[in-house]
């Protein structure tokens, strides 16, 4: 087509351009770079020469690329605040992406798109609830219960056994697989107005459903064989933070054991780390994961060295798929429906790992070296926040910081150490922070200017009358008459202080008369009162 001139003429001054392009993108992929970022640069990069053919003014050249290209953003951002079927976030994927590409041809220090009026506005996580929070990790959990159901269900004497396979699950169903063969159930009919040739094809699908039951190979057994394998696949990127680009990637030789961190440490190489990265293999999982390599020796007898999770095509012939493309798990999928568990994704599932780590440890920076990521990343991708964890992280917080804390005795707090006044009765009760009477002995205890505070005290000293009478018919010396006589001088000390406080003690005892006690202690008071007693005169 080009030497019969039906793409027209050579545009000459974007060869230069062209050149570079090509030599940035396959050295990034020589670098380690993935494929698939070259390949959706080079979906952006004909949008813009698109725009550049049709609606730029000038001819497009290595000169000429940075205006264009802000013209071109420019273009971007007027179709997406005029409502013309594109978003300002998508607006920016596409900058961002040949701006990236014209970076590392014009060997720029600072991106291209940073000259634009193109922003990427990141909306920041939000918080779930309690609720949603402990909603996502049953799911979690009962996601890799199934996988594991699963993994204990296709064995190699399962999987080369009779069809179709039982499975029985730990949430009380039965899974039948019948690997290629359809269900009896699902089986048409035979059509009553032509019955030989009905009878003839029912003895062809008997004949066939038979044959396929006695061939025991890959082309009979490649979908049990593709499933077990996808199981084992997400129970390792659950349990391990491998993601779904480096786990369908790992080859035989990429484990080694290591005795003293009880468990397995997996190396492989991250695309957007630009270098190696180790994994760990719990003590937990090594079983699992042992009767996995067993169970791959013995499937796979002649690929001792290939893909950890390599996979099978139609036919049982290994499946046709670049080392960079991610195996399809809708079988999986499908499965799980049926199963009634909630399918959790590749990254559902890595990120589910990191919070959970989070939350347990409370430390960024070992989660973010556990897990393979700059403490930054961590934070800002993947760190979803708890209103349940923020709930709790407040309320230590002001339990530990706030100097007006709750006591358990009328009045508030001060201090967090108790510390006994100079001038405490050797039969008081010492303070602890946990016995109410305790709180009238403390050097911290802070009495309060309102009527409410003197209808505690009144009510507590009636309570405390209670323990008086029970002191004296026992003979024994209790330390209630100290508290009693401690609140009664409070009372006294704030009846003379001032006339509307003195209405205030008046008040508080007419109510203890009327049997209204303070809801402090009110439940304590009613379980004791069965007579009218005396509420004790000021």
């Amino acid at each position: 087509m080009i030497e019969a001139g039906k793409l027209g003429r050579p545009l000459i001054e974007r060869i230069e351009l062209v050149r570079l392009i090509r030599e940035s993108l396959l050295n990034y992929v020589d670098g380690g770079g993935r494929r698939k970022t070259v390949l959706g640069c080079i979906e952006k990069l004909r949008l813009f020469l698109r725009w550049a053919d049709e609606s730029s003014t000038q001819a497009l050249s290595l000169a000429t690329v940075e205006e264009c290209y802000r013209h071109w953003c420019d273009a971007l951002l007027h179709r997406a605040r005029v409502g013309r079927g594109l978003l300002e976030r998508t607006a920016y994927g596409y900058g961002s992406k040949v701006g990236w590409v014209l970076d590392r041809v014009l060997g720029r220090a600072t991106p291209l798109i940073k000259s634009t009026r193109l922003r990427s506005r990141k909306r920041g996580p939000r918080a779930v609830s309690p609720t949603t929070d402990k909603q996502n990790l049953e799911e979690a959990f009962a996601f890799g219960r199934f996988l594991l159901d699963l993994a204990d269900g296709l064995s190699v004497e399962a999987i080369w056994g009779p069809l179709p396979l039982q499975i029985l699950m730990r949430n009380g169903k039965t899974l039948e697989l019948w690997s290629g063969l359809k269900s009896p159930n699902t089986l048409k009919p035979p059509n009553p107005k032509w019955p030989a040739q009905s009878r003839q094809a029912e003895q062809r699908a008997a004949q066939n459903r038979a044959d396929w039951q006695a061939d025991r190979t890959y082309r009979t057994r490649y979908s049990v064989i593709n499933l077990r394998i996808t199981a084992e696949m997400f129970m390792l990127m659950g349990q391990s933070g491998v993601n779904l680009a480096q786990s369908h990637q790992l080859r035989m030789d990429q484990w080694r054991f290591k005795p003293s961190s009880q468990g397995y440490e997996i190396r492989t190489y991250k695309h957007r780390r630009w270098g190696p990265v180790v994994f760990q293999i719990y003590s937990e999982y090594r079983e699992v994961f042992d009767r996995y390599l067993h169970w791959r020796k013995a499937i796979f007898p002649e690929d001792p060295d290939g893909l950890l999770f390599p996979s099978l095509g139609k036919n049982g012939t290994p499946a046709q798929r670049r080392s960079d493309a991610p195996p399809n798990f809708k079988t999986l999928q499908k499965i799980s429906k049926r199963a009634g568990v909630a399918f959790v994704g590749p990254q559902a599932l890595r990120s589910t790992n990191v919070n959970w780590m989070l939350r347990r440890t409370a430390d960024p920076d070992l989660t973010a070296e556990e897990k393979q990521h700059a403490k930054q990343t961590l934070i800002r991708v993947y760190e979803k926040p708890s209103l349940q964890r923020a709930m709790v992280q407040t309320q230590v917080y002001w339990a530990e910081y706030d100097p007006t804390m709750a006591p358990p005795g009328p009045g508030t707090c001060t201090g967090k150490n108790p510390h006994p006044v100079a001038d405490m009765p050797a039969t008081a009760v010492q303070p602890d922070c946990m016995t109410p009477s305790g709180c009238l002995f403390c050097d911290h205890q802070r009495d309060i200017d309102s009527q409410d505070h003197v209808w505690s005290l009144a009510s507590f000293r009636f309570l405390k009358s209670f323990e008086e009478v029970e002191a004296k018919s026992n003979m024994n010396q209790n330390p209630a008459q100290a508290a009693i006589n401690r609140i009664t001088a409070k009372l006294n000390f704030i009846e003379a202080s001032s006339s509307e406080r003195a209405q205030w003690v008046k008040e508080a005892l007419l109510r203890l008369d009327e049997e209204r006690y303070h809801p402090a202690w009110k439940g304590l008071i009613e379980s004791h009162v069965k007579t009218p007693r005396n509420h004790y005169e000021t």
